[in-house]
């Protein structure tokens, strides 16, 4: 009995400390990752991007303009995301989303849903 109490104790205790990664392993149909805004403002709509660069400006709400090397465009930013960051115009962000485009009358309004935020310095 003691013997099989302590074989189920060890048990446990290696299923514990096994670090465990679950996610898809496999082919993909989906496209390329994004990484630029001149790559993302041609970009279909909910095609994903990973941009680093800066937010220079709030717009309003939810509204701000990011920038990296290859232009500029509108990333909408729930408060959420943001969390416990302060980030300012000279800090280098990289930011995961992805792009979302409205019919507003006769334009489209393009724009990148930010779904995760990181400060890199």
């Amino acid at each position: 009995m003691k013997i099989s109490v302590l074989v189920a104790s060890l048990s446990m205790a290696l299923i514990m400390t096994t670090s465990a990664y679950a996610g898809f392993r496999g082919p993909s149909d989906s496209r390329e990752v994004i990484n630029t805004v001149q790559a993302a403002v041609q970009a279909g709509d909910m095609t994903t991007c990973v941009l680093e660069g800066n937010i220079v400006k709030h717009l309003e709400k939810n509204r701000y303009v990011f920038q990296d090397k290859s232009g500029s465009m509108t990333i909408d930013i729930p408060p959420h995301v943001f969390g416990q960051l302060d980030i300012t115009p000279q800090d280098t962000v990289k930011i995961t989303g992805e792009i979302g485009k409205k019919k507003n009358g006769p334009e489209k309004d393009l724009h990148l849903r930010v779904r995760y935020i990181e400060k890199i310095s």
